[in-house]
């Protein structure tokens, strides 16, 4: 069985193709960092930490491992965040201006008498007669549009719960900049130096041939020169990501002061705009 911390993100925008090709380049450092003790090895290993003479293996456990691992959950749940609330603010400003053309008051107005229809008001004055049937008084939602009464049912209300300000946790549009991810863009930067063969080598001072097949069908031993250069386009082609990535990054923190700042229309056209420029980033 294998197991994970990094999960693809089932998508097939270009935005989740960059991430999750970002994160295979993480796949070494995964397979270090899983857990493979059973329940009884971890908690002689978690005693053996919190004890004054601590073996290596727990130590190594509690001060490598262990932080790596949270580190890498992080970034995987940072990661699909960002994309879910990228792909949810998208869809909600398209219909916004499908549904409602750019109307903002009448999305407002629309929007309470649906949610008060739909989980009620203690409020009197949100309900108004509605004539009488069989079973006695009928009532509706009353029309308000003040803007006191609108407050809470905005546009802008609607889409905070996507960007920094918002009451829950977790990796929000523009909450982390590229210095935060940092640590791991390192690491794909320098993936084809943690290459297995190449460490291998490194520690067995043996070559290990690399095998691909050609065109013919034949499995044939790669020459050093086609593994050069194979490794150096390796290294371009990380080197991208990670700059992509990290402008996806520095555009994300671009739309979240844009979406503080947006009061019109025009303004959320704008936001839609910038996050669709995102979601459709290319990276190779």
């Amino acid at each position: 069985m294998r197991y994970q911390i990094l999960t693809k993100i089932e998508s097939n925008d270009n935005l989740a193709t960059l991430l999750n090709a970002f994160q295979r380049e993480l796949g070494l450092l995964e397979q270090v960092v899983l857990p493979r003790d059973s329940m009884g090895e971890f908690n002689r290993l978690l005693q053996l930490a919190g004890s004054n003479t601590p073996d290596e293996e727990a130590q190594q456990l509690f001060n490598y491992t262990l932080p790596r691992f949270y580190h890498l959950q992080v970034l995987n749940n940072s990661l699909t965040d960002l994309h879910k609330n990228i792909g949810w603010a998208i869809k909600d400003l398209q219909k916004f201006f499908a549904q409602y053309s750019g109307d903002l008051q009448r999305y407002a107005i629309e929007k309470r008498i649906e949610t008060i229809d739909e989980f009620g008001s203690e409020d009197e004055t949100d309900w108004e007669e509605d004539g009488i049937d069989e079973e006695g008084q009928k009532w509706k939602v009353a029309y308000k549009d003040d803007p006191e009464s609108l407050q809470h049912y905005t546009l802008h209300n609607d889409l905070q719960q996507y960007f920094p300000g918002s009451d829950t946790r977790g990796e929000k549009i523009g909450t982390s900049t590229p210095e935060d991810f940092a640590y791991f863009s390192e690491h794909v930067r320098q993936a084809t130096q943690l290459n297995p063969f190449k460490l291998l080598r490194q520690f067995t001072g043996a070559e290990l041939p690399v095998y691909h097949e050609n065109e013919t069908g034949e499995m044939v031993a790669q020459t050093l020169a086609d593994e050069i250069e194979d490794e150096l386009n390796e290294d371009l082609k990380n080197q991208s990501m990670v700059h992509f990535f990290q402008q996806v990054l520095v555009r994300a923190q671009t739309a979240a002061k844009a979406f503080e700042q947006a009061t019109t229309a025009e303004d959320y056209q704008q936001l839609l705009t910038q996050l669709e420029t995102i979601r459709d980033v290319r990276f190779l």
